[in-house]
């Protein structure tokens, strides 16, 4: 055996070097050759390669003449010198290039005596053109000589030369990559065939003797393999053995060893399914831990000692295994499928020769013997570990009961500790009192005889005051019944005014939006009567909605819920705005219209202008109504309680038994069913209680035909009410004078004049709009002892209307007004171009500072302040009106680019300092202090991003207001990283050039007014476009498919693309279906989930955190603003919705990224 083994060996080296030494020398003959043909390839290819540059070198040759030839011709037609420059710049290049193709050819005497001609050619053509030239100088007819054609033919000679020298280059390229070709060619087929030759003989006599080898060795490894097997086994026992009593090793309960008893098992012998049942005090076998079981298939978790397999396998104490089990015997379950066990093993587990358990294991296979084996081996293990945890359970169970028992017996002592304190305290309380009793016995038996006799009297007199307290105790329940009945009948009136505001709001707010759409005939096919009709519509809607708000009114006033927003009112503005308002309808019905303001009438009215106005258009609304000739007239005149308006007119007129009706609500003077006059008679109802609300009155006088008087009377500084109670809308009283009594208003602020009067040309003025009278008093004293005249509004609306009237040079800014969120205001004021410019500093208890700087704010500062912080918030605004150049840093590579933004945005007081790089700009910013900065996002040395990254990280003079002005379409994620840093992002386009230039003068605070016409222009067309609804994505929530349709259409028509849902829950699914949802309008009142629940869960959500929200109700009660707001959203709109103010607030909460 052994000889054979070596006689094997020593064949097996042979052929294992022979094998080896054929391929090697193969191998490496095939790359000698290939090296070989390699080099020679690369030489072929440098020639190649020199033959290109003398062909493109002959062409730019030829190239050069044809100019030369061209600029002659335009210098001999038109005498223009300017022509004859190819042909000067040309002659040096052609003799260069000449050279430089002798030397390319030097190798090719043909081809050198080319160029040599092409030399003698070129300069015979110099020649002529030289003469012609001064012939043409010289002024002499030159005809003569161009058509006899001298200069063409010797041009046409050069072309031939060229044309030779290129087709010879071809040649010698074309003969070059043809012999190349078929060398390597040929190589490479002489190669394969001795290869394939070699290989051939190589495998046939080498096959058979190792087959015979194969033979031997196959014997061997079958015998190694088997006793590999026999000890991977044993291995495998033992592996398995030392892991189990790892997994058993320390203090488990029974749950937690037959748990990870069972993973163990189900890893190691591959069991998905078992079950652990163990021996209780009965004998019977109970069920303590489970491992792959479906909640169902639980089934029974006690056995007794004579029932089932288990039972039996426990009484024969060895392992049993059942193969062939039905299809419905037991369930794997996973999350892909299930499927049935093919065998289930039975396990009983010994314990000092008893059983204490059975262990049954289920198998997607057949038990294979090792598996088996294995089993057998740890049935002892597992049983003393179950046993052990059997015991470790019963010690536990002992330990808790004494330890409840030791509990219980300390509460008791210490209750009864407790009880004999108590004990001890009652005893010497007893007889304290029993000595002090027994003193004031003495006393009160002296007592007893006096108040014996008292005691008759008082029972007489008791006698008559029960009868008396019965008869009140009737009539407070009686009282107390009444008042509840009144309370929830005033619950219930809100209640109905709230709901039905909705449900009135909700089809009117999408009649109003379908009629403003028709009417602004946008896609121009409607023709101008279906526009008077839409327009009609429109009208007709906004009448309901002021009835709607009318009767809103009566409500509040008679739940003492109507807000007095007291502001300093000029009269004559007030007088022009009503005359202005009716002056149409005056005309409209031929009738003389007059409205003044008397010599001696005060100039201000400190009172809630809205109410004021209100009240006037009432009264002449009523007015005119009622009179069809003659004239209607308002006159202010000062009163004695402060000033007096009259409403005059010409017409019915009132009876005097019918004065007391007109101020009831509802009624009129004539209530018939076919009256002539039309209207709800809320009129005057509404005006009569305002007019009492703001300390006034209002009287009447009229005569049937003659025509009526009514009087306003209000005092000039309105005053908060000393006290405030609620009482119900008073009864109708007899006229001329009919008084409502007091109601509930709101607080109101110590009137203080500013200097709306005072404020001259030339002169700095501030204008503050804050709603809190001492704030607003602290920042007006401030201005003046800074050298400021200071305007102050207490609302939004008189914001907007002191900054378009007097145009101060600066504003400070409270977000929270009460009519209107301080960003729309900011928004309205940038969108203003007379406002647009002026520099505007938040001041406020509200953090909006991110959307207000980018709106255009110059600063934010938070509530409360110091008075140091207000100085510097006057200090900035100073600084930014005393600036008279403005300095930006333009950060853009494309030079072309650099100048065309130099030139659109440039001012004799704008410093424009331009850089291509990133690093020279970062220089720059720690040197200087820039007012804007202009950067694209494409620089050589870095990326705009990391640009503004750094600016943020590094120790810089200022970090200025960044437009990102770039060509490149950014993904959501790039747009929300610039944000961080950039207030505005411009995609480069056909008017992004508009777009720019109306930002940076935004930035810069220019006065538009004072622009070129040309960059007005600019800035008109602009505005004009709605790129901020441009491809928006807007989540509409509102379960009324009327306004559905309505916004949808609104919003469509700006470029907005819409998602709806029909209620709260809809909400939240559509949010996370659609990832990239810009902002949200929420309507509040839908079924299923409302508004307020919505927004409070999409806030949950980190996702959306700082998603803008707008709450869209139709109640009118204020708190429903608090409880939007409060609920998350980011600002609220009221029913029916104003789609100027829908789009504004849309404008003011996008996320700002404009797309042109």
């Amino acid at each position: 055996m052994n000889q054979k083994v070596v006689a094997d060996e020593s064949a097996f080296r042979r052929i294992l070097a022979r094998n080896m030494a054929l391929p090697l020398g193969i191998c490496l003959l095939g790359a000698v050759l290939f090296i070989g043909l390699i080099l020679y390839m690369l030489d072929v290819l440098g020639w190649v390669e020199h033959t290109d540059r003398v062909i493109s070198s002959a062409n730019e040759m030829q190239r050069l003449s044809v100019d030369q030839e061209s600029g002659l011709r335009g210098f001999l037609i038109t005498n223009d010198p300017r022509f004859l420059e190819p042909l000067e710049q040309a002659r040096p290049r052609i003799n260069s290039g000449l050279k430089n193709l002798a030397e390319l050819v030097a190798d090719n005497p043909p081809q050198v005596e080319r160029v040599q001609r092409l030399g003698s050619m070129q300069e015979e053509w110099l020649s002529f053109a030289q003469e012609m030239i001064q012939l043409r100088r010289s002024g002499q007819d030159v005809a003569d000589a161009i058509k006899a054609g001298r200069g063409k033919s010797m041009m046409d000679a050069i072309r031939v030369q060229y044309g030779a020298m290129i087709n010879t280059e071809q040649q010698l390229r074309h003969d070059r990559n043809q012999f190349a070709s078929t060398l390597s060619t040929g190589v490479v087929v002489l190669y394969l065939v001795f290869s394939i030759v070699v290989g051939t003989l190589l495998a046939y006599f080498g096959r058979r003797q190792l087959v015979s080898l194969s033979e031997s060795y196959a014997e061997s490894l079958r015998r190694q393999v088997l006793h590999n097997e026999q000890l991977q086994q044993q291995a495998w026992l033992r592996d398995g053995q030392s892991r189990l009593s790892e997994q058993l090793i320390g203090q488990q309960s029974l749950p937690s060893l037959g748990r990870n008893l069972m993973e163990f098992l189900g890893e190691f012998v591959g069991s998905p399914i078992g079950a652990l049942y163990v021996r209780d005090d009965h004998g019977g076998l109970l069920r303590g831990a489970t491992f792959g079981f479906a909640r169902e298939q639980e089934g029974v978790e006690y056995f007794a000692a004579d029932e089932s397999l288990i039972a039996q396998a426990a009484r024969q104490r060895k392992l049993r295994v059942l193969d062939g089990l039905p299809a419905d015997y037991l369930k794997v379950n996973s999350a892909l499928g299930n499927g049935s066990p093919v065998s289930v093993a039975l396990l009983p587990l010994l314990n000092e020769g008893g059983v204490v358990g059975v262990l049954e294991l289920g198998f997607l296979r057949s038990l294979s013997d090792r598996e088996q084996a294995f089993l057998q081996g740890v049935a002892d293990t597992l049983g003393s570990a179950v046993a052990a945890a059997l015991h470790r359970q019963r010690l536990q169970d002992v330990l808790a009961e004494t330890q409840q028992l030791n509990e219980e017996l300390q509460v008791q002592q210490e209750e009864l500790k407790t009880a004999n304190e108590e004990l001890e305290e009652q005893s010497r309380v007893l007889k304290e009192s029993q000595a002090h009793l027994e003193a004031q016995q003495a006393e009160l038996e002296q007592t007893n005889e006096r108040l014996a006799e008292q005691t008759q009297e008082l029972a007489a007199q008791r006698d008559d005051l029960d009868g008396k307290n019965t008869e009140l105790n009737q009539a407070r329940l009686d009282l107390q019944g009444r008042a509840d009945e009144l309370q929830r009948a005033s619950r219930y009136k809100s209640e109905f005014l709230a709901n039905m505001s909705h449900e009135l709001r909700t089809p009117l707010n999408s009649s109003l939006i379908l009629a403003r759409l028709l009417a602004d005939n946008e896609q121009g096919n409607l023709d101008d009567e279906q526009i008077k009709f839409a327009e009609s519509i429109y009208g007709a809607g906004n009448d309901l909605l002021n009835l709607i708000n009318d009767i809103l009114d009566i409500s509040k006033v008679e739940a003492g819920k109507l807000e007095v927003r007291p502001e300093n009112a000029h009269v004559r503005r007030l007088v022009e705005a009503v005359e202005t308002l009716f002056r149409p309808q005056a005309d409209d019905k031929g009738l003389r219209f007059v409205a003044e303001v008397e010599e001696g009438a005060p100039t201000l009215l400190y009172s809630d202008r809205q109410r004021v106005e209100q009240i006037l258009k009432n009264l002449l609304s009523n007015a005119f109504k009622f009179t069809d000739a003659g004239e209607v007239s308002l006159r202010v005149s000062a009163a004695p309680e402060g000033l007096r308006f009259d409403v005059r007119d010409s017409g019915i007129g009132i009876a005097e038994d019918q004065l007391a009706r007109i101020f009831e609500a509802f009624q009129q003077a004539d209530g018939a069913t076919n009256r002539r006059y039309g209207g709800t008679g809320l009129g005057l109802s509404i005006s009569r209680d305002l007019a009492h609300l703001l300390g006034g009155s209002i009287i009447v006088s009229s005569e049937p035909g003659k025509g009526s008087v009514f009087s306003l009377l209000l005092p000039l500084n309105y005053q908060a009410p000393a006290e405030e109670k609620i009482v119900s809308a008073p009864a109708p009283i007899v006229a001329p004078a009919p008084v409502a009594p007091p109601v509930v208003r709101a607080p109101a602020a110590a009137a203080f004049a500013d200097d709306r009067e005072q404020v001259n040309v030339g002169q700095r003025c501030v204008l503050v709009v804050e709603d809190e009278p001492k704030f607003a008093r602290i920042l007006y004293d401030l201005a003046r002892e800074l050298g400021y005249r200071c305007l102050v509004a207490m609302g939004a609306e008189e914001g907007l209307r002191l900054a378009d009237e007097h145009g101060p040079d600066a504003i400070l800014l409270d977000m929270h007004l009460p009519d209107e969120s301080g960003l729309a205001v900011l928004q309205r004021l940038k969108a203003n171009p007379r406002t647009r410019h002026v520099p505007v500093h938040v001041v406020s208890v509200e953090d909006r500072s991110e959307a207000a700087l980018h709106l255009g704010a110059i600063g934010y500062a938070l509530k409360p302040t110091t008075r140091e912080q207000l100085r510097e918030v006057f200090g900035k605004l100073e600084a930014k009106l005393t600036q008279e150049v403005k300095r930006i840093l333009l950060v853009e590579d494309d030079p072309l680019q650099r100048d065309s933004v130099s030139r659109l945005i440039g001012d004799d007081d704008i410093e424009i300092t331009a850089v291509e790089q990133g690093a020279q700009a970062l220089e720059l910013l720690r040197k200087n202090i820039y007012d804007c900065m202009i950067i694209d996002l494409k620089l050589p040395d870095m990326q705009g991003n990391e640009l503004l990254q750094r600016m943020g990280e590094e120790d810089i003079c200022s970090f200025p207001p960044v437009i990102v002005y770039t060509g490149r379409n950014l993904t959501r994620d790039e747009e929300a990283e610039l944000l961080k840093y950039s207030r505005s992002i411009i995609i480069k386009g056909a008017r992004s050039p508009e777009r720019l230039l109306d930002e940076v003068t935004l930035f810069l605070h220019k006065v538009e007014s004072q622009l070129s016409s040309e960059r007005q222009r600019m800035l008109r067309t602009s505005r004009n476009r709605d790129r901020a609804f441009e491809e928006r994505r807007i989540l509409l929530v509102d379960d009324d498919v009327r306004n559905i349709f309505a916004l949808t259409s609104a919003l469509e028509h700006k470029g907005a693309r819409v998602e709806v849902a029909r209620n709260g829950r809809e909400a939240i699914e559509r949010l996370n279906e659609v990832s990239d949802i810009d902002l949200v309008l929420m309507d509040v009142m839908m079924p299923e989930m409302d508004g307020y629940e919505a927004t409070r869960l999409i806030r949950q959500d980190a996702r959306w955190k700082k998603l803008p929200i707008l709450a869209v109700t139709a109640k009118a009660m204020k708190d429903d603003h608090e409880l939007c707001l409060r609920a998350g959203a980011n600002d609220y709109l009221a029913k029916p919705i104003d789609l100027d103010r829908l789009f504004s607030l849309v404008r003011v909460w996008l996320p700002k990224l404009e797309r042109i």
